[in-house]
């Protein structure tokens, strides 16, 4: 009976930022969490970067860190491990302006500044993303493996498909940007009342002149 009501219960348990201990998500004031995304445990994201829907970042066994201006898109997943390759670090670091693609999988890795990990793309643990660099839509990119900087990998296993030209590095960068101005938009509709009272303001001007 019990677990029937919790079926019908109207109220969501879902909890957006959760702490874990004594290992709690620390994010910029200007950056944004979508409602129903999971931030958990030892996570850092830095200004102006945004963390979009059903999103799961998981600093549960080891640091999450994310930098300026990244967006992370809906339903990646970005976890760490307790262990990894030697001499590499087991946590998740993810530089400036990144773009993380729709349903990508981010574990124990590193992603340099100026990336774009394509939509469904998988990077395992100990691999490293040079900067600049492109993952094409659906690349499994190896534990422990390198992509330099400045190239277009694709595939599954990643493997070099050419270099990446100096318009599309401006390109990611302007990406990211463009990310950050539309989570403005969508972090505006999540204020505790909404944006409506704006526009119930804007039809008493017009009906009484006030």
């Amino acid at each position: 009976m019990i677990a029937n009501l919790n079926l019908l219960s109207s109220v969501s348990r879902h909890r957006q930022i959760m702490a874990l201990y004594d290992k709690a998500p620390v994010i910029a004031h200007d950056s944004w969490v979508a409602p129903n995304a999971s931030v958990i445990g030892d996570v850092e994201i830095c200004n102006d970067s945004s963390v979009w829907y059903g999103v799961v970042i998981r600093g549960d066994l080891n640091k999450v860190s994310i930098g300026n201006r990244t967006n992370i898109q809906d339903r990646a997943v970005i976890h760490t491990s307790s262990t990894t390759t030697p001499g590499l670090a087991p946590g998740t670091s993810i530089g400036n302006n990144v773009t993380v693609g729709h349903g990508a999988i981010l574990y124990s890795c590193t992603i340099e500044n100026n990336v774009l990990v394509g939509m469904g793309s998988i990077v395992l643990d100990g691999a490293l993303v040079e900067s600049n660099s492109i993952l094409a839509a659906g690349t499994v990119v190896p534990p422990g493996r390198r992509i330099p900087s400045n190239q277009l990998w694709a595939g599954s296993p990643a493997k070099y498909v050419r270099d990446v030209s100096e318009d599309e590095v401006a390109d990611l960068v302007k990406q990211a940007s463009e990310y950050t101005k539309l989570a403005e938009t969508h972090s505006d509709e999540f204020l505790p009342y909404g944006t409506a009272y704006l526009d119930v303001r804007v039809h008493v001007v017009a009906l009484h002149g006030i």
